[in-house]
């Protein structure tokens, strides 16, 4: 499958959400020169913890904390993308807590 973004076409890639270690979870690894453009996603939560999207290991936060409580979960779609890592920068997942949080994503690299 393929996206038209900003007048180019990009093949639309698909990640695991499988994470349950406390701190910084990466999702994708990092590609040199290339933005992690986040389309879609979708998670659950096994018990109660806070997450939420990074670029980069400790990096700048590209979403809010996202409480989410046991057997909860969070799914958001935005073919524009949602958010975006900085050039040559994972897409981690940031957990509060060891929790297992499981899912998917969808994105793009640009």
């Amino acid at each position: 499958m393929y996206l038209n973004y900003d007048g180019q076409r990009y093949e639309i890639q698909r990640a695991i959400i499988d994470d349950a270690g406390s701190g910084d979870n990466e999702l994708v690894a990092a590609v040199t020169n290339k933005q992690i453009v986040v389309i879609h996603y979708s998670m659950i939560a096994s018990a109660a913890v806070n997450a939420r999207f990074e670029s980069g290991a400790g990096g700048d936060a590209l979403t809010g904390q996202m409480n989410l409580t046991t057997n909860s979960g969070i799914s958001d779609r935005f073919e524009k993308g949602l958010f975006e890592t900085n050039a040559g920068e994972s897409l981690n997942l940031e957990l509060s807590g060891a929790v297992s949080v499981d899912g998917y994503l969808s994105y793009i690299l640009v």
